[in-house]
């Protein structure tokens, strides 16, 4: 089984990514990796050039982007995935509407029913150390309440699973 980035950013996330989009698409394809998903913080900044660069390179492109979320029932970020038209619609109404709430240069983060009102066509993934599934493990160790998913349709189904032999696998050991 190949290894496939489901949570790069571009250099569009200040601070937490520092590739451009094109560099990313060109350096999966020089190392045989046959997809990638660019999510940069509460917007999708990088995605039109790394989709654009992943068409030229022939690798898959996947778009979405990570969203800051504050609310009683989840805090912290959620890596949404686009996985058909209408979930790039949708997760473009649900960044336009986080930030249109706040003045420019302040912090943006969507609620609960903001994900249950644009959850359609989109794919949560589990996250990282700042995603929800970390959270409920914090606060409630291997018994906490899984977090829901966005459409209010159960529970998160897709594990954001890191690398072997990385520095969260040591930190969780409920991924081993």
């Amino acid at each position: 089984m190949k290894y496939v980035e489901l949570h790069g950013r571009s250099a569009f996330s200040f601070l937490e990514g520092a590739s451009l989009p094109e560099s990313l698409a060109n350096v999966c394809a020089a190392q045989n990796i046959p997809a990638m998903a660019v999510l940069d913080r509460n917007g999708v900044y990088g995605s039109p050039r790394f989709h654009m660069a992943a068409k030229k390179t022939g690798i898959r492109g996947h778009i979405g982007a990570e969203i800051s979320v504050a609310d009683d029932s989840c805090t912290g970020n959620l890596p949404l995935l686009c996985e058909s038209q209408s979930g790039y619609q949708n997760l473009s109404r649900l960044i336009t509407k986080m930030k249109l709430r706040v003045p420019k240069h302040s912090s943006v983060a969507a609620g609960a029913c903001d994900l249950q009102e644009h959850a359609n066509g989109l794919i949560c993934l589990t996250g990282d150390e700042h995603g929800p599934l970390a959270h409920a493990l914090r606060v409630g160790g291997a018994e906490a309440p899984r977090p829901e998913r966005p459409d209010g349709r159960g529970h998160a189904s897709h594990l954001d699973r890191p690398r072997p032999r990385q520095r969260d696998e040591a930190r969780n050991p409920f991924l081993q």
